[in-house]
Formats: structure tokens, C-alpha cells, sequence
């Protein structure tokens, strides 16, 4: 019988958490942390629809638990924020090394 899409391995949630719009947030809050909900998608805009920056961080938020919400003092009073996870960010510089191992393998 052949798998479905739906159907959990070992890593499902380590594939849902680096599909290229989660991992785009993630890595925007590695470099900074916290963000507004404003300035990620100023930046992410670009490269994703509003649509799916929103399906994005609400799976990011809700279902995955991999960012926080928090509140961030603006100009303007506070606005709604995220910030990444402490255990998550151990794992996100993990994945990001094994990938700089990984393609240090390809090289050769």
C-alpha cells in the first residue's frame, strides 16, 4: 500500500518544521529574536504570500510550538511579537550544521 502524505515517520515534525516558509521565520529569529508579526512580513513579503505567512505562523505558534508570541514595545505602545523557542533554537543551529556537514560531503 502506498503512503500517503498524511501518514508520520520517525521525522514528520522535523520535516514540517524546515519546509521553506517555516524555516524562513526561524532563521529571521535566529538572527534576531524577538520580531514583530509587522517585520516578518516586511521581510518575508518577497518570498511568500500573506496567506501563507499567516498559515505559517499560526502552525509555527499553535500547532508546532515553536515560536512564542510575546509583546514587543513599539513607538506606538506594544505590538504582537514572536520569539523562537529556547529548545527549538538548539535544534535549528543543529539542522543548520548538519546541512554545512552535508554539503561539505557533497564537495567531495
Amino acid at each position: 500500500m502506498p503512503k500517503r502524505e498524511n501518514d508520520k515517520d520517525e521525522i514528520w515534525a522535523l520535516r514540517k518544521i524546515i519546509s521553506r516558509p517555516n524555516y524562513a521565520v526561524i532563521a529571521l529569529l535566529l538572527q534576531k529574536s524577538p520580531r514583530t508579526t509587522r517585520e516578518l512580513y516586511a521581510i518575508l513579503e518577497k518570498k511568500f504570500t500573506r496567506k501563507t505567512l499567516i498559515i505559517t505562523l499560526r502552525e509555527l505558534s499553535l500547532d508546532l510550538n515553536v515560536i512564542q508570541p510575546t509583546h514587543i514595545r513599539t513607538d506606538k505602545g506594544y505590538g504582537l511579537g514572536y520569539r523562537l523557542n529556547p529548545k527549538v533554537k538548539d535544534i535549528a543551529k543543529s539542522v543548520q550544521k548538519f546541512s554545512r556537514t552535508i554539503e561539505g560531503i557533497r564537495e567531495v
